[in-house]
């Protein structure tokens, strides 16, 4: 029998010269390498769990028909929820995708970084604290009044950094003078001299006069700690704290025993650093009108006094020098 190492061609493969047609024997084996392609494809659709580890080649983008091309399932999926969510946004009421966008965007502004002009205002606050502040114990309370007349927004800005002052100090020497009042009798009447935002008004059940040069709040009354709108020996309390801040501490004082019942006190808390020597100051105090009841140096911030008048100074028609404390000057951090 006689062996053929090379398989004999179709007739379809030999042209009528009796010649092979390379060309055709090509094009039918891209066709069966094609239908290879697509039974592979079939079969992982069909097992998609055949192999664990192992899987077969994907072949997209085959002619599946004329004109469309099969995409991946991946592609299919993002195309799928594009189209619920665009869905979704159609059905939503004008009124309230306007309403969405509006909280975005307030959410966005306060999420974004300060402008530069916000950051500038911010690193102003302190130095112009510093700077008022000086103003303030350096000059007389006449002085003082006109600076808040001429600016009216230094207040707010004093009592702005004030106040921050404040939150890093390890106590509020107002806490301790509104529990001493609460324990004095309903029927007192209380003058709080330099009330800021009236504290001590809101903070006791007596009835409390808040004096300070501006009034920005409601009750407060506008007026110089010199020169107050009330009646003499109307009072029963006076309170400075942390307000004797002026040069003209005589007019101050002169005032306080105009207003004062005999026996009527002031309550005084100030910072130590103020007071080269106490005993200079209470000798001042005692020329106003008043004798010392109580004093607390132990606290490691403030000074605390108590002084009680006995004596009208207008009647003895006694002269009183001027007096005034250390200013208390804030250092630039």
């Amino acid at each position: 029998m006689e062996t053929k190492f090379f398989k004999e061609p179709e007739w379809e493969d030999v042209d009528t010269n009796g010649h092979l047609n390379f060309s055709k024997i090509k094009k039918i084996k891209q066709k069966k390498s094609k239908k290879l392609k697509r039974k592979h494809s079939e079969i992982e659709e069909i097992d998609s769990n055949a192999g664990k580890w192992v899987r077969a080649p994907k072949y997209y983008g085959l002619e599946e028909s004329e004109g469309e091309k099969v995409e991946s399932p991946t592609k299919l999926k993002r195309k799928e929820r594009k189209r619920k969510h665009k869905s979704e946004d159609e059905e939503v009421a004008p009124e309230k995708r306007i309403k969405k966008i509006h909280i975005n965007n307030n959410d966005n502004s306060e999420s974004k970084p300060q402008s530069y002009i916000d950051k500038l205002r911010e690193s102003l606050k302190g130095p112009r604290f510093r700077f008022i502040n000086e103003q303030l114990y350096t000059q007389s309370s006449y002085e003082a009044m006109k600076i808040f007349e001429e600016d009216d927004t230094a207040f707010s800005a004093y009592h702005e950094g004030y106040r921050h002052q404040i939150s890093q100090w390890p106590m509020n020497p107002l806490d301790r003078i509104i529990k001493q009042i609460n324990k004095m009798p309903k029927s007192h009447v209380i003058v709080d001299m330099g009330c800021g935002d009236a504290r001590l008004s809101k903070s006791v059940v007596q009835k409390v006069y808040s004096i300070d040069l501006v009034s920005t709040v409601e009750g407060v009354i506008k007026a110089d700690m010199a020169k107050v709108p009330l009646d003499s020996n109307s009072v029963h309390v006076i309170v400075y704290c942390l307000s004797l801040m002026g040069t003209n501490l005589k007019d101050f004082f002169l005032e306080a025993n105009r207003l004062l019942k005999i026996n009527g006190v002031i309550k005084i808390a100030e910072v130590l650093s103020r007071f080269e020597k106490v005993n200079l100051f209470i000798d001042f105090v005692k020329k106003c009108g008043f004798e010392l009841v109580h004093q607390d140096l132990t606290h490691n911030l403030f000074y605390f006094f108590t002084f009680k008048k006995t004596y009208d100074v207008n009647s003895v028609n006694k002269k009183v020098p001027n007096f005034s404390l250390k200013p208390c000057l804030y250092k630039k951090r």
